[in-house]
């Protein structure tokens, strides 16, 4: 049976998590016509012997062991080796919901779209309760609630123009293969919020993108999640997003000057670098000097946002 989707899971020490996340996608209906490809980081914890385990009792498991390099190079090494229309980059510590991840699974088998996209929820680790459903974290809320298929551009533009924000995550979607090979689409390696990077671009330059409204991903936060940093996580993240969000305000320059999306999205980067800035205190980190204040203060859409960029003239030296 040719497989329709491949299911990338970069694994890194998550040897308590891979079954349950695994356990998820055995009770889907459809499985069968997927590949799960978990591509072993040089994992510590026993998570690779666990991965080669799995792949003995499931067919659809293929395992690549590499040395460590990060999630990105991770999902670089699962892109170029999956065999499937689609890709969808899963972590090792979430799971899906079985019964609505059958939906992607016979989208992906008949889909020409260059993404199909849908929602999240959260899942506390320490409650084990789930995000009440009126919270809009990891869901697409500038979106009507109904399936339709958008051009890429106009995806971002209605998200923005409805909600003043979008979601910049990779799991997020399943993405037609051939499309990020032959557009580049790889991940930065080195990179913490790598998909922050990589995530507009996909959904920018994308002919189509089908939208389904429903909460077929559950993120698990934990105390070892990138929601969650420690010290060193905290500097690490500072480094990451001072590549990041400069280069963005470059390739929105670039790609959509002249575009009534350009004001929007660019207000929407600096209200991300903003929060960013301030959460990991990024120039506390020698970055002060590199902030481009200026150009903060003009893309800032609300007074509020105009105060932090301004307000880092006098501590962001």
């Amino acid at each position: 049976m040719n497989k329709c989707l491949s299911i990338v899971i970069p694994l890194f020490n998550a040897q308590d998590y891979l079954p349950l996340l695994i356990g998820s996608l055995y009770k889907t209906e459809g499985i069968e016509q997927t590949e799960i490809l978990i591509v072993d980081d040089g994992s510590t914890d026993g998570s690779g012997q666990t991965a080669d385990a799995l792949s003995e009792m499931h067919p659809e498991i293929r395992v690549l062991h590499k040395e460590n390099e990060g999630p990105s190079a991770a999902r670089n090494m699962g892109l170029l080796n999956a065999e499937a229309d689609y890709v969808f980059f899963c972590d090792a510590d979430d799971t899906v919901d079985h019964l609505l991840f059958a939906d992607v699974i016979k989208e992906a088998s008949t889909c020409s779209c260059d993404a199909i996209i849908w929602d999240s929820e959260l899942i506390y680790e320490t409650w084990n309760l789930l995000v009440p459903k009126n919270r809009g974290f990891f869901a697409h809320e500038g979106l009507p609630k109904e399936r339709h298929v958008y051009n890429g551009k106009d995806f971002v533009y209605t998200l923005l123009q409805n909600s003043g924000d979008f979601v910049a995550t990779v799991w997020l979607g399943a993405y037609r293969k051939s499309y990020l090979i032959d557009n580049a689409f790889f991940f930065e390696k080195g990179l913490i919020h790598e998909d922050e990077l990589w995530a507009p671009k996909v959904y920018l330059n994308a002919e189509s993108i089908l939208y389904i409204p429903e909460k077929v991903y559950r993120y698990r936060i934990h105390k070892g999640s990138i929601m969650n940093p420690d010290t060193g996580g905290r500097k690490r993240s500072a480094d990451s997003l001072m590549q990041i969000y400069p280069s963005l305000y470059e390739y929105y320059d670039q790609l959509l000057e002249g575009e009534r999306l350009k004001t929007l999205i660019e207000g929407n980067l600096t209200k991300r670098y903003l929060h960013m800035i301030y959460k990991y205190r990024i120039f506390r980190y020698g970055y002060g000097k590199m902030i481009d204040k200026k150009r903060l203060v003009e893309t800032s859409v609300s007074l509020r946002h105009k105060i932090m960029a301004l307000l880092l003239y006098l501590i962001a030296r």
